[in-house]
């Protein structure tokens, strides 16, 4: 794989020092920090030979489900704490209730220094309520040109920036070369439009035969209806919120082309089922649907199947009058109560920023939310060509517009959109205007 011929040349390499050269950068950040934001075991400089050590001692929780990949994070720290005199303690955290163990450990004071997190969905709640560390300060800003926009825009907020990303991901078409062979369709291509989807759609359909051509998540009353509809609100030129986030506008003309084009597979081709899978059963791996919107966490899943690892592609998100994806992702951030804020970034920029990060990724099979590192997968025999289709994408990637109360909005977005494509009645209009009031409401509640 080229990426692991990449990898044994990078680690014969030193580890170099605190921040490392940073995601291609040069220097050193401590230099850029206040003086009040430095612990006093901070000496590190950037192009001296000879570097104080610091006796920092750092804890950081990661994803313990990823075994891999924090396995390295914890493999690395002996040669950190060599080079940087900082020592590092990883806490894998492997459990469904992660964030609330963060929220309790913050309420407790008892928190690790860093830690993984959802990009944008959890890292807006803790900054805005003051529980992050405003990275400006110390210089994280050199770094911004070498990430995504659309995955830079989850780690800000207000005027400052909150973490760095170490993954990102989108949402791409899988679709069943062997039902669009059986059915003489030609495979989706980067240039399917709306079009192309609904028409393969409905022939792939059979619905006494239990039969559909595309699964959306129409069923879902929690964010995964918002997560997969709003590629196509932006596939038509569509916004979800105003520029300051204070006001919720998707119910324009854009929107509601959108969501009709939606309601029609559902309610006039019958080519979407309408209820969720029984609990166990894959639809499109076991044959019921033809393809469905998912991202590269899926992969594994498909591709660990014998029978059905030779039997899907992936494929680009059709188009309307623009290509759009949205962005996911984890993100690593620094607690504001922290001992060691300067020591705290240098190891978030080594993490994310450094050569190291190319280690991590190999061990996590993600999407490198750094345009410089695209093709990073492409020699890998098993993923690369499917993670190719959603590396490509993160060029037209946009980020859900954030706020802190993102998790209430996109849950009530989900409701009000469900409730409406279950409806017979065909006012999208009136169905959008009260999910933009109900929005509303919330974001008004924010300013208060």
């Amino acid at each position: 794989m080229k990426a692991k011929k990449l990898m044994s040349l990078i680690m014969a390499g030193a580890l170099l020092v605190g921040a490392l050269a940073g995601c291609g950068g040069s220097g050193s950040s401590s230099s850029t920090a206040s003086e009040e934001s430095k612990t006093s075991s901070t000496a590190e400089t950037s192009g001296t030979a000879e570097t104080a050590k610091s006796d920092a001692k750092l804890t950081i929780w990661v994803y313990g489900w990823e075994k891999a990949s924090a396995d390295k994070i914890q493999e690395d720290t002996a040669k950190y704490k060599e080079e940087t005199g900082v020592e590092v303690t990883v806490v894998p955290i492997a459990s469904d209730s992660y964030s609330t163990k963060i929220q309790a450990t913050l309420a407790g004071g008892n928190n690790p220094d860093l830690a993984f997190v959802d990009a944008g969905v959890q890292s807006i709640q803790l900054a805005a309520k003051g529980k992050l560390l405003p990275l400006k300060e110390y210089g994280v800003e050199e770094y911004k040109d070498k990430f995504y926009d659309s995955v830079w825009d989850t780690m800000t907020y207000k005027d400052d920036v909150y973490g760095l990303r170490i993954t990102s991901n989108n949402l791409a078409l899988f679709y069943n070369k062997e039902k669009f062979a059986n059915a003489n369709l030609e495979e989706p291509t980067a240039d399917w439009t709306w079009d192309d989807l609904r028409s393969a759609a409905k022939a792939l359909t059979d619905p006494d035969n239990n039969a559909y051509g595309l699964d959306l998540p129409i069923y879902d009353k929690n964010g995964g209806y918002t997560w997969t509809w709003l590629p196509f609100l932006w596939q038509n030129g569509g916004k979800m919120l105003n520029d300051d986030r204070t006001e919720a506008i998707f119910n324009s003309p854009e929107a509601v082309e959108a969501l009709e084009f939606w309601k029609t597979m559902v309610q006039e081709d019958k080519s979407v089922p309408l209820q969720a899978a029984p609990t166990g059963v894959n639809r499109f791996s076991s044959g019921i649907t033809g393809m469905c919107i998912d991202g590269p966490w899926m992969l594994s899943v498909y591709l660990s199947d014998p029978n059905f690892k030779d039997k899907f592609g992936v494929a680009p998100l059709p188009q309307k009058k623009q290509q759009a994806t949205v962005v996911g992702g984890e993100g690593v951030v620094v607690f504001s109560n922290t001992k060691y804020p300067q020591e705290a970034y240098d190891y978030l920029v080594h993490l994310t920023c450094s050569e190291f990060v190319q280690t991590f990724w190999e061990n996590w099979i993600t999407i490198p939310p750094q345009p410089e590192f695209k093709d990073f997968y492409a020699g890998d025999d098993l993923y690369g060509d499917y993670i190719q289709v959603f590396s490509d994408q993160m060029e037209y990637s946009q980020t859900r517009q954030f706020t802190p109360s993102w998790p209430q909005i996109e849950n009530t977005l989900g409701i009000d959109l469900q409730a409406y494509m279950f409806d017979k009645e065909d006012d999208v209009q009136a169905a959008l205007d009260k999910a933009v009031a109900d929005v509303n409401k919330i974001l008004a509640e924010e300013v208060e």
